[in-house]
């Protein structure tokens, strides 16, 4: 056989192998592209809604069609942003019990709860704005309703503490606004703020106004997790388990703790596991003082630790000291230099009186809490308190320490 006519004998059984493959490829490909269009043709169906929607027992009027379609938008991104929304349900099986409990004891609907999903996210976060905690509450506000803040401590940061705070702020949003959905709304915007939207649109009723994009999807964004929480199955995310909450047991510290790491370990838990359920707590350290006499905390029952290390005595106080930057000096001690700084952190520094200027709606409570005083001991330092019969405005200087 001559050698072009094997080439060309080759190339044909080259070709019906490439015919045979594509005949017997047909079926699979077939196969695959009728199962993507099948999924594909799954993502436009119409969302569940129910017939009647509630929040906080008053009706979700969703046969308006405005208020049916920025539902749905709330629902559409929730369903389908599958990530995050299947987080906060398994958050939220750690964290509802506790809500839920503060809630029923305050006299809050429990629909509430729901607002801690699309304000944090069950995490302690910090705004922009410096809103804290579960609640994102404002420092102010936090005062007000009686949450400690100091360098030791931010009560914004304890989930219990910061639902109750929350209660007070809902319950007042009540007596202005009237209606549960304008008080949910309200947290967004502020109480003052949504009913001056109200009285410029001349309604009492939060579903007439024409307010901001973002306050006007706050309450639709509640609702979409209440409906995916609540049925989860209708969403696609019934086969989720959720977290456990903390196994917690509650405690007093009664006297300073100088090492919260070594105390922890003493008791035989980490300080992971402490700090986890005791967020609040900043430093670590706990100073008892007559502001401060004790600490209400919880222990973790069930923490696994891992380290083999021996436990040494306490390193003593953490704090940021004169103290310990001079121990960091000396470590660290190279040349001359370093002397003269050393020098300036042993000289004692001279008490220099310090003024505080009245904010707007800030009273001396708040401001005693601030600079850690009795008002007892602000009258102390400012006699023309009591000539004024304890009334500050604006404006007015205020001394909260002199030399």
């Amino acid at each position: 056989m001559e050698i072009s006519n094997y080439k060309s004998l080759i190339q044909i059984r080259r070709a019906f192998k490439r015919l045979a493959f594509l005949l017997l490829g047909l079926p699979i490909i077939g196969g695959y592209l009728f199962s993507c269009q099948e999924k594909k043709s799954g993502l436009v169906e119409d969302l569940y809604l129910p017939e009647v929607l509630t929040f906080a027992g008053d009706t979700i009027p969703i046969d308006d069609p405005d208020i049916r379609e920025r539902l749905e938008r709330e629902l559409w991104i929730n369903v389908y942003w599958q990530s995050n929304t299947a987080q906060l349900i398994k958050k939220s099986g750690r964290w509802f019990p506790m809500i839920d409990s503060v809630l029923k004891q305050e006299g809050v609907p429990d629909d509430f709860k729901y607002l801690v999903a699309i304000e944090s996210s069950f995490e302690n976060v910090t705004s922009n704005k410096g809103a804290v905690g579960f609640w994102q509450l404002m420092e102010p506000t936090a005062r007000e309703f009686g949450l400690q803040i100091n360098d030791e401590i931010d009560e914004r940061l304890n989930p219990s503490k910061s639902t109750l705070a929350a209660t007070k702020l809902l319950k007042r949003g009540r007596q202005v606004l009237g209606h549960w959905s304008a008080v949910a709304a309200s947290y967004n915007v502020g109480i003052t703020g949504l009913k001056r939207v109200m009285d410029s649109q001349y309604t009492d009723h939060y579903y007439d106004l024409l307010i901001n994009q973002e306050t006007g999807r706050y309450l639709f964004r509640a609702l979409a997790c209440k409906l995916i929480f609540t049925q989860p199955e209708k969403y696609g995310f019934g086969k989720l388990s959720p977290l456990a909450p903390y196994q917690v047991e509650p405690a007093t510290i009664d006297s300073s703790v100088s090492d919260l790491a070594w105390w922890c370990r003493s008791k035989g838990f980490s300080y992971k596991c402490f700090r986890q359920v005791n967020p609040w707590i900043r430093a670590n350290h706990l100073t008892i003082s007559d502001t401060f006499p004790s600490y209400q905390i919880l222990l973790p029952t069930q923490c696994r630790v891992y380290t083999h290390q021996s436990l040494n005595a306490p390193s003593g106080l953490v704090t940021d000291s004169a103290s310990s930057r001079q121990e960091a000096v000396f470590q660290h001690l190279i040349n001359q230099k370093d002397m003269k700084a050393l020098k300036s952190l042993e000289e004692p520094k001279a008490i220099q009186e310090q003024i505080h200027e009245v904010k707007a709606g800030e009273n001396l409570s708040l401001i005693a809490a601030k600079y850690h005083l009795t008002q007892e001991e602000l009258f102390q330092l400012n006699p023309v308190l009591v000539k004024k019969k304890n009334r500050i405005e604006a404006g007015m200087k205020i001394v909260v320490r002199k030399p």
